[in-house]
């Protein structure tokens, strides 16, 4: 299969085609870049000029055109800072729809760092599964990826990038000490809580890379320095091959920022768009490095395009895989499709979508459910933990994006969105007007999404341990007072301690008293 990736980025676009062997094997029949300074301006006004979309709409129509004449079947557009951060962001979708014939989808900064760190594991990594933790400096923004046997640890975007910095900071030419004080301490605040939540003992890395056009041409600038001896051979000198050294560029850094714009333009490494920029994109490089200590870091051509489209190979690879045993519905092998692709625990998906039928199906009669929210309950158990594949903190609320963004067959898309809030809402707080993804639903879809997601939270208690130690379970309603009973064959305290914090929405909606009791299993 052949496939196309256009990353919309703030200063340039760039275009991916490929062909495809398997999810870990593609062969690249083109690359392609233009420099549209799509985020000039609008990172500063959170506005994106009707000139700069019209240039944007013009350079993907051309690249979906060379794509679509290399072959490619399918053509995947993602926006990235400048899009997310602008007001009128709808109406730059609709216009390359429109112009263009390509669907956008804008990205969170969260999945970004989630892409590039897919695409910095896959091919900058020494040794396949090593832990490397990778930077990426954008236009507007910075993504920080710490990665482990190529799934995501850690996952940061701030927004620090070459060109809204450059925007707010750096006025005159060359930059005055006071602008460059003023882009070190944004700097420097920007990246404290990405620094202290990495540099834990148990958040260690092996390898550190560098990706995008900034890390690259500052490491270019570095690596043709050393060959001709400038600089000298100081202690920590480059290894060989493109890379930074933290100590040659805060020297580097120094010597541009004391540079006009057409003196940093003759310096071999730096083109003259970049030379705009590299000023503040290096002091974000130096200002990162020194967060998270790092001495030396590989430079990578593998950035967000390449993560877009390993991402979707893996995709389509799992799809393709055989049904799984008791999947008779084709809806639910897609959503197994959707887990394996986030890796999710499959006995523990299971065994709480299996309980969370089984109390739905002992209220369906009293309160008006159908096989069709049995069917949404059952994806969104399946799916719950999907959030892991970003990170473990905030898991669910991670669930909630990676589901709505995922083509869920046989599923509309405001199904789609329910499933999604259903997950959310196994954990942490319950529904509430102020979260912007419930708001967003209709009447009935919220009151939907609070009855599947308080039984969601209670059927997640009951596999608190994820061996499935629950055989089944026994609900009867007596008055006002729901009780269930847990069939195990061990103990379950856990799981009932565990679901005695989470019943508080259960009780909410189903205006009932829930309480639990473990029965002893036999034979």
């Amino acid at each position: 299969m052949k496939l196309a990736a256009i990353d919309i980025g703030s200063n340039s676009i760039k275009l991916i085609v490929v062909e495809a062997a398997a999810s870990d094997s593609f062969a690249v029949l083109a690359r392609e870049k233009e420099v549209v300074r799509l985020g000039h301006d609008t990172l500063r006004e959170g506005h994106l000029s009707a000139g700069a979309i019209e240039r944007a709409a013009d350079t993907i129509k051309r690249f979906r055109s060379m794509a679509e004449g290399r072959g490619a079947e399918r053509v995947i557009a993602i926006a990235t800072a400048s899009v997310r951060e602008a007001r009128n962001a709808a109406e730059f979708i609709s216009e390359v729809e429109r112009s263009a014939g390509v669907r956008v989808e804008v990205l969170s900064g969260v999945e970004e760092a989630r892409l590039i760190g897919i695409a910095a594991s896959h091919g900058c990594s020494p040794a396949r599964g090593a832990s490397l933790v990778n930077i990426d400096i954008g236009g507007g923004s910075t993504e920080i990826s710490l990665m482990r046997e190529g799934q995501p640890v850690e996952l940061f975007s701030v927004k620090l990038g070459a060109v809204g910095l450059t925007e707010v900071y750096v006025a005159s030419d060359p930059p005055k000490p006071k602008e460059l004080r003023a882009l070190r301490e944004e700097v420097r605040a920007a990246l404290e809580r990405p620094a202290r939540e990495m540099r834990g003992a148990h958040r260690c890395w092996r390898h550190a890379t560098g990706t995008s056009g900034t890390i690259i041409a500052l490491g270019e600038v570095l690596q043709l320095r050393a060959m001709r001896g400038v600089g000298g051979s100081e202690q920590g000198a480059q290894p060989s091959g493109a890379g930074v050294v933290f100590g040659q560029l805060e020297r580097l850094n120094e010597k541009l920022s004391g540079m006009c714009v057409d003196e940093r333009r003759t310096v071999p490494g730096i083109s003259a768009q970049r030379s705009e920029i590299i000023v503040a994109g290096g002091q974000i490089l130096e200002g990162a490095m020194r967060a998270l200590d790092i001495n030396y870091l590989r430079t990578c051509d593998y950035a967000l395009r390449e993560g877009v489209v390993i991402d979707a190979l893996r995709e389509l690879e799992a799809e393709a895989l055989p049904p799984m045993p008791g999947d008779s519905d084709p809806r639910l092998r897609g959503v197994h499709a959707v887990g394996r692709r986030f890796g999710y625990e499959e006995a523990h998906a299971r065994q709480v979508a299996r309980l969370a039928e089984q109390i739905f199906d002992a209220l369906a009669e009293d309160f008006g459910l159908t096989r069709q929210h049995r069917m949404l309950l059952a994806a969104a158990a399946l799916l719950h933990d999907a959030g892991y594949h970003i990170a473990h903190d905030r898991h669910h609320k991670h669930a909630l994006y990676l589901i709505r963004n995922s083509e869920l067959t046989g599923f509309s898309e405001a199904e789609r969105d329910v499933i999604a809030n259903v997950a959310r809402y196994h954990r942490g707080a319950p529904p509430k007007e102020r979260h912007t993804e419930f708001a967003a639903l209709n009447e009935h879809d919220r009151l939907t999404v609070s009855r599947l997601g308080a039984i969601l939270r209670v059927a997640d208690a009951f596999d608190r341990s994820h061996d499935s130690r629950v055989q089944r379970l026994r609900l009867a309603r007596e008055g006002e007072a729901v009780h269930i009973q847990l069939l195990a064959a061990h103990d379950c305290e856990r799981e009932i301690f565990a679901a005695e914090q989470k019943r508080d929405l259960f009780e909410q909606v189903f205006d009932c008293r829930l309480d639990f009791e473990r029965l002893e299993a036999r034979g």
